[in-house]
């Protein structure tokens, strides 16, 4: 899946007071799970395929690129052929069969947009079990060389992903990999709130573990870095971006802190389904979607649930509304701002004041809230010393060479 950073927006409360009751019916309501199989999925397709954007956007193509990953991670969790696992087959994918018909003319005037068309005639391929010119829609990609226009590497190493799963293997790319497992491993990266590098931190595992068919090879610093940015994500309460640390985590073979995933499988249940209730805004769709893959990806190894199926309630216009939450990262980086800014000031005894500080000015849960993260992982607090920015950073050089800058101690 190719990042797109939505911005935030009101949630749907906040709207209704701000431009007046909502015309669209009552929602769902939180924690109403699946109806049958395969009915499920077909209202879903039908949603994102014909009403909430026009194929013409590069957010349909991004909507529903995400909304066939998802259920291509249900079917290999069902362990059926196409058309298993409560996907429906061909008939509740027909809605995107005039895409996949015209994807070739759609390739050929938007190869920018490659990626997401490819993904999606793939996975339309794969699911349905019937062809959508896939194959030769990656030759044609392959043969006009739209992976050199690719100027980063996290988009390269997607791309090669995509022609791979129809036997093309792109020429050798020398150090690729290398330069994305030492994007991984430079930890203190991740210990600084920078959602952008934390997505492609998770991407990079996606990639290099084919979605968890293989070990990606990641060391113990890139599963630190993995740890640092989930501690942030936690931190700001980003369902979205915590649910994707918590899958690259386990298709990197480890294990996520309990308390994490307590978060997650707290909010499966909260998202607000509004049928027709979508305005064109973004809405929390991403995070409803990661959250299920996430879930998914938990019940591997276990017997499996009669419900590898979407939630109900998707139709027409859809809109999903993810669950309120309340970050305390900004209000915490603020105070280290200003509070931490004297040399002396220790990392540990910033913490001390920071749980006071924000117990304070935040209340009791907010206290409880950092301590349940702290206890959370033993790697709190190398995470801590390099998020307080404890100390200055005055250095004094001695010369300027060749080699840079010389620093003395």
């Amino acid at each position: 899946m190719t990042i797109i950073l939505p911005f935030k927006i009101p949630d749907a409360e906040t709207r209704a007071s701000a431009d007046g009751p909502p015309d669209h019916p009552p929602p769902s309501g939180p924690g109403r799970r699946g109806t049958a199989p395969g009915t499920s999925a077909a209202t879903w397709v039908e949603s994102f395929a014909c009403h909430r954007r026009r194929p013409q956007e590069v957010y349909w193509l991004k909507e529903n690129a995400e909304l066939l990953s998802l259920l291509r991670v249900m079917q290999q969790r069902a362990g059926g052929p196409a058309g298993a696992g409560g996907i429906g087959g061909e008939a509740a994918l027909s809605p995107l069969r005039p895409f996949c018909d015209g994807a070739t003319r759609q390739l050929r005037f938007f190869p920018q947009y490659y990626r997401f068309i490819l993904s999606i005639c793939l996975d339309y391929e794969d699911l349905t079990g019937t062809p959508a010119a896939a194959s030769e829609l990656a030759h044609w990609a392959a043969a006009q060389g739209l992976v050199e226009a690719e100027l980063s590497d996290l988009q390269r190493a997607e791309a090669q992903q995509l022609l791979a799963r129809r036997g093309i293997a792109l020429p050798v790319d020398p150090g690729l990999a290398d330069r994305l497992r030492r994007f991984t491993r430079r930890s203190a990266t991740f210990a600084i709130p920078n959602r952008k590098a934390a997505y492609e931190l998770t991407h990079i595992v996606f990639y290099l573990s084919d979605y968890g068919r293989r070990d990606p090879g990641l060391d113990a610093r890139a599963l630190q870095s993995l740890t640092y940015a989930g501690l942030l994500a936690c931190l700001d309460q980003d369902l979205d971006l915590l649910a994707e640390i918590c899958i690259a985590l386990r298709y990197a073979g480890a294990t996520p802190p309990p308390y994490w995933e307590q978060l997650l499988s707290h909010a499966t249940a909260q998202f607000t389904l509004t049928p027709d209730g979508f305005d064109g805004r973004m809405d929390g769709y991403h995070a409803c979607f990661v959250t299920l893959w996430w879930q998914q990806v938990t019940a591997v190894g276990r017997k499996a649930e009669p419900a590898c199926r979407l939630p109900a309630g998707a139709g027409q216009a859809l809109h999903i509304a993810a669950p309120a939450t309340r970050s305390l990262l900004a209000p915490l980086s603020v105070w280290l701002m200003e509070a931490g800014a004297g040399p002396g000031r220790t990392a540990p005894a910033l913490w001390q004041d920071a749980l006071s500080h924000m117990a304070a000015h935040s209340g009791p849960d907010a206290r409880k809230q950092l301590r349940n993260l702290q206890n959370s992982t033993p790697a709190f607090e190398a995470f801590w010393q390099i998020f307080s920015r404890a100390g200055d950073c005055h250095a004094r050089y001695r010369r300027i060479g060749a080699g840079g800058l010389s620093l003395s101690p």
